[in-house]
């Protein structure tokens, strides 16, 4: 599972500015509880508009454990990915 992580965290570079910003948010929610787990940062003022989402994003995947994460991540990345970049995960 975690070469398959590692290798969609570095396939979704090359087609992210494609997504939607509600895919970009759930690809970013899922990567940070992915590797640091749940949030441990407080939410970001009324006026960090950008912070505030990424930071909703993130801790919508509260209570996850880092492995099904991972799992979620690859799933997502590969259900977005162009069909080349998709057959690899």
């Amino acid at each position: 599972m975690a070469e398959n992580f590692e290798l969609a965290a570095e396939e979704v570079k090359s087609f992210v500015d494609k997504l939607n910003d509600q895919t970009k948010l759930q690809i970013y929610g899922l990567y940070k509880q992915a590797t640091v787990g749940d949030v441990n940062i407080g939410k970001p003022g009324i006026l960090d508009q950008k912070g505030r989402a990424k930071w909703d994003a993130w801790n919508s995947n509260n209570g996850k454990s880092k492995e099904q994460a991972k799992a979620e991540y690859v799933q997502v990345v590969k259900a977005n990915a162009p069909a080349d970049i998709a057959k690899n995960l």
